[in-house]
């Protein structure tokens, strides 16, 4: 065997190379797009995922402890890491359960955000603390619409000041500064990342709170700027000058596809030049056409070790800002993509009631069907 390995030429070394990557590229277009499920089937997962997620809280009212492990999830320390995980996830299943019309553990999960520690970041390199400072800003915007609790506006304000103050210098937002480890993030920011936060800060604005006005045009800015001609998203800023290089598939419409969304939706809320319809209808053909990579993402346990350097925890957090990009759209041309997002979702659930992407010690099940019960409610007919 040693022998035949030393004997083989580069050519047989690529074509084997070329075999093998073509037996693991799925070798479907992604789910068919059949006719819709009715809004009985969808309402039926729907209360099931909010059943899981009232069963699944914990007496604090939060979501997730981070006390179980499998051993592969994303690096993180303690407590600081978890802190964020909890409360950004715990945003999430208030929002889920606000637009779903569940109200005990809605209010309790409420009063958890209300009463918990800021989550902070725990050394130069991690910055999950970003994800709670979206997510809270996020969701309590839209709480203020519907509560006069005083304490909402103080949070939130907050932890907008805290999603300003851990901004990377050039606008945006990342979750690692590997390189520098400056307390104003030195790395470039993700287009997820920002496209989360843009969108967050319209929700504040649309609740009467007054945005950091540079970092929101520096932000808009900065995620105009990863937009590639072919309409795909750069995974961060960091790679403008080199967008499509060999080492980073991400770049391609295979591994951008599903960031298309957030990044389309964030820029039509701020009515940037280029949310164009057009670009945001190729956007979720991209997602159709390429929606196989993401499903081959999905669940596995290492991230970025799917095709295309996609990770798990990317399916349901994309799905969403799918299925909240139709408003974009006229009503009649929403059809096909309501369908295709449908039966992207809800085959998933699992016999818990939950969806999950990513194995993530107890904060993926939480998470994912935030994700999934809000946007199955956007696709209803």
């Amino acid at each position: 065997m040693i022998k035949i390995g030393c004997l083989m030429t580069n050519r047989a070394i690529g074509l084997v190379f070329v075999l093998l990557l073509l037996a693991a590229v799925p070798s479907f277009a992604g789910p068919p797009a059949t006719t819709q499920p009715s809004n009985e089937q969808i309402q039926k997962a729907i209360d099931k995922g909010v059943k899981f997620l009232v069963g699944f809280q914990n007496p604090d009212g939060s979501w997730g402890t981070g006390t179980e492990t499998r051993g592969s999830e994303i690096m993180s320390m303690v407590p600081g890491s978890h802190d964020a995980f909890r409360i950004g996830t715990s945003a999430l299943c208030v929002m889920a359960l606000r637009e779903a019309g569940e109200k005990r553990a809605h209010d309790k999960g409420l009063e958890y955000l209300l009463t918990c520690t800021d989550a902070r970041r725990d050394d130069g390199t991690l910055i999950y603390n970003t994800w709670a400072h979206i997510y809270m800003v996020h969701t309590l915007a839209i709480e203020m619409r519907h509560n006069n609790d005083p304490r909402i506006r103080k949070v939130l304000e907050r932890n907008l000041k805290e999603m300003e103050e851990y901004a990377t210098y050039m606008g945006g937002w990342a979750y690692y500064d590997f390189d520098y480890n400056t307390a104003v993030p030195g790395g470039g920011p993700t287009s997820f990342g920002s496209a989360a936060g843009l969108v967050a800060l319209w929700e504040a604005q649309k609740s009467g709170i007054k945005l950091p006005e540079k970092l929101l045009k520096h932000t808009i800015f900065q995620l105009e700027q990863m937009r590639i001609p072919d309409g795909a998203f750069m995974y961060s800023s960091e790679f403008k000058y080199y967008p499509r290089t060999a080492k980073l598939p991400a770049n391609l419409p295979r591994g951008a596809s599903g960031r298309v969304q957030p990044a389309n939706y964030a820029l039509w809320l701020w009515h940037s030049k280029l949310a164009t319809e057009k670009n945001i209808r190729d956007g979720l053909d991209m997602f159709i056409k390429e929606h196989a990579f993401l499903e081959n993402g999905r669940k596995h346990l290492w991230p970025h070790e799917a095709l295309y350097q996609i990770s798990g925890y990317y399916y349901y957090f994309d799905h969403y800002y799918a299925a909240c990009l139709l408003d974009a759209l006229e009503p009649s041309e929403r059809g096909k993509y309501k369908t295709f997002i449908v039966d992207s979702v809800l085959p998933h659930q699992e016999e818990d009631g939950s969806w999950w992407d990513y194995p993530m010690w107890d904060y993926h099940k939480p998470y994912g069907t935030s994700f999934a019960i809000m946007t199955l409610l956007r696709c209803r007919q």
